[in-house]
């Protein structure tokens, strides 16, 4: 009762202190991120992924388990964005920072306009690419194990990376909604 605020039998009344909002989205995303979940995953490449979580700093075991999703469009800048499957988009480009990943993934429409001859020559479209890019690249240099980059395009097979860090098996809301029950029963 010490950690928040709220009224018994009420999920909605739960008030946590400014500097633990972040917990349970944190728990959400550890619970499924590479250093926990072993399933599907052989002995030699969950001791790899322990090792990283028992030697990084606090902000690299961050991006870790909770990756970092930042979309470019045309005309806009590059946002933050959730990490859900609403985030794609034919018209986004996706950059998703999963430390160890580094991902770039194109739009099925922005995909399609590179490829057309009458849009190949776009100064924006080759800008918002080039942008991305020198952000993976910045995030490569700084980074040590080096991040693998992936570059694809929606609905193309190396998508599924992406797909499985926006498609959660339990969506954050449900998460939480339980997690709130809980507390305050």
């Amino acid at each position: 009762r010490t950690l928040c605020d709220f009224r018994r039998n009420e999920p909605a009344s739960l008030v946590l202190p400014l500097h633990l909002a972040q917990l349970p989205g944190i728990v959400f995303h550890l619970r499924r991120s590479s250093a926990l979940r072993t399933a599907g995953a052989s002995p030699d490449r969950t001791a790899y992924f322990r090792h990283l979580a028992s030697s990084l700093s606090v902000f690299a075991m961050l991006v870790m388990t909770q990756p970092t999703l930042v979309a470019y469009q045309l005309g806009l800048t590059p946002s933050p964005m959730p990490l859900e499957s609403g985030a794609m988009a034919p018209d986004r480009l996706l950059l998703l920072d999963s430390f160890t990943q580094v991902l770039i993934c194109k739009g099925a429409g922005l995909a399609g306009w590179l490829r057309s001859p009458e849009h190949s020559q776009n100064d924006e479209l080759h800008k918002l690419v080039q942008a991305a890019n020198d952000d993976a690249a910045l995030l490569e240099l700084e980074r040590f194990p080096a991040p693998e980059l992936v570059e694809c395009d929606q609905y193309t097979s190396k998508a599924r990376y992406l797909t499985q860090k926006l498609n959660p098996d339990v969506p954050l809301s449900e998460f939480l909604q339980g997690l709130y029950r809980a507390t305050v029963a």
